[in-house]
């Protein structure tokens, strides 16, 4: 398959994988025997990607997705969702070997997914699901660009880098020179030339722009929010939350709820 048909490929799984996620968050409470197995995929997958160890990874993921299509229930979803997933077989090795350098994102990636689905929360568990399914796409489609192709347009590359990696540790440095293909002094510049803001400000922005999405949207604990954009210490998200839309996050939640009924 050339690059177009993987990516359409990658975009029907991502679908098939949403939509499974959340029909199997609605089936959480009497799915106590899928979580079960949920879980124990989880640990296994995690202690792979530890030692990266691709062929257990790649089992107890299996095992993993495959419970969630099972839990979901939906008739026919399973083999729609397996010719997807053993036509992405190579992008999967792919994206193991090559561009996930910081392997816990593999385990944080899974983690979220299934703790979205036990918490029964349909919205949540979709966009977890889609969101990591795009995110190997994306890093893929990220590392086929050379260097030169990159050039032109340095800035474009850093954006859809940060809104794809909200939960992820980002440095301006590590940006610039591995992603946007340009030195760090002229990165912070195009930042505040085009979005009037500096680096560090700009994805500030986006991660509090995306837990008030999911504040309003979900009903993941806020701790859950916060680490999910990026931050580990919740107090700083709360500060950080209400200086930028000023409320704390549950009153963001609780007045959000209020205009919607």
């Amino acid at each position: 398959m050339n690059e177009a048909e993987i990516r359409r490929l990658s975009e029907l799984r991502s679908l098939l994988e949403g939509f499974a996620a959340r029909h199997a968050a609605r089936n959480a409470v009497s799915g106590a025997e899928h979580l079960v197995r949920l879980r124990t995929a989880l640990k296994r997958l995690t202690a792979a990607v530890r030692v990266r160890n691709y062929r257990e990874f790649r089992q107890a993921d299996f095992e993993l997705h495959a419970t969630i299509i099972e839990m979901s229930q939906v008739p026919l979803l399973s083999e729609a969702w397996q010719l997807a997933w053993d036509g992405l077989l190579t992008l999967h090795e792919q994206g193991f070997e090559d561009y996930f350098p910081d392997t816990r994102v593999l385990a944080d990636e899974h983690e979220h997914l299934v703790e979205t689905i036990a918490l029964g929360d349909p919205i949540a568990a979709e966009d977890a699901a889609t969101s990591h399914v795009e995110a190997v796409w994306f890093r893929v489609a990220e590392n086929s660009v050379t260097a030169a192709e990159a050039e032109n347009d340095p800035l474009q590359r850093a954006t859809a880098h940060l809104a794809f990696s909200l939960h992820r540790p980002l440095k301006l440095t590590e940006v610039a020179r591995k992603i946007a293909f340009t030195s760090p002094g002229n990165l912070s510049r195009l930042f505040r030339q085009h979005h009037g803001l500096s680096f560090q400000a700009y994805l500030q922005k986006l991660r509090l722009e995306k837990a008030a999405e999911l504040l309003i949207t979900t009903r993941l604990p806020i701790a859950r929010i916060a680490k999910r954009v990026g931050y580990r210490d919740v107090s700083r998200f709360g500060q950080h939350f209400k200086r930028q839309f000023g409320k704390v996050p549950t009153e963001w939640r609780r007045s959000s709820s209020k205009n919607r009924s």
